[in-house]
């Protein structure tokens, strides 16, 4: 096993190409040559709106890495860059090279319950149902209050409503998928608790929220 695993890092720094398989396998080698403990991570994330509520087979591989008695988990596949439109666009994310432990469970689940359960306390449904959170969500102090779970059931003459806390002045805009323009909600501040108010697509879609541009979070929008 071990010949086949050098095998498949060989080849990844050889070919400079390779999958989540690959990334994790070459770094744990990384870690094994300079006597860092650390082991491998296999699981399950979401990166689309299809994805809420719909569990699926493990799909993932990341690393945990022990640096000062204290397990840390890094995911060096997204932390190198993502996929747009069918190309990879290389950009360093340092964001995943110690994720904070209350926000691995918004984009990573472990298979193993050890280490579900290092982490805290979620079912794997719990996992799936939660909305899909983008990277400018995860690297700012965001929490959404509402609606907690992934789905938003409505009726054709209600608005959505989202309530987050610390949004503060950030620029936001959301979008429903196939419409091509975007549009701003009604946001109503208290504290630091805002009310995003937004129109009724009056069909089964996904909705997009973008902070700065970027996409923060996914909903699949479901009219009763």
């Amino acid at each position: 096993m071990q010949s086949l695993i050098d095998e498949l890092v060989n080849n990844a720094f050889r070919n400079k190409t390779g999958v989540c398989e690959e990334y994790a396998q070459s770094f744990k080698k990384i870690c094994d040559l300079l006597n860092i403990k650390s082991e491998l991570i296999k699981g399950s994330v979401r990166t689309d709106a299809n994805d809420i509520a719909n569990i699926q087979d493990p799909n993932h591989v990341w690393n945990a890495v022990k640096i000062n008695n204290r397990w840390i988990i890094i995911d060096v596949t997204w932390a190198a860059g993502y996929e747009y439109n069918r190309k990879w666009i290389r950009k360093f994310n340092d964001y995943y090279f110690d994720i904070p432990i209350q926000k691995i469970f918004k984009t990573h689940y472990p298979e193993s319950r050890l280490w579900a359960l290092r982490i805290g306390r979620m079912s794997l449904q719990e996992f799936y149902d939660q909305p899909i959170f983008g990277r400018q969500f995860l690297v700012n102090n965001l929490e959404v209050l509402s609606p907690n779970k992934g789905k938003i059931t409505i009726n054709k003459s209600d608005f959505i409503k989202i309530k987050i806390n610390n949004l503060k002045d950030k620029k936001v805009i959301y979008n429903f998928s196939g419409n091509s323009i975007a549009q701003k909600p009604t946001i109503l501040v208290d504290k630091n608790i805002s009310l995003l108010s937004l129109k009724n697509p009056k069909r089964n879609c996904i909705l997009f929220i973008y902070l700065e541009n970027e996409i923060a979070l996914q909903y699949k929008v479901v009219l009763k």
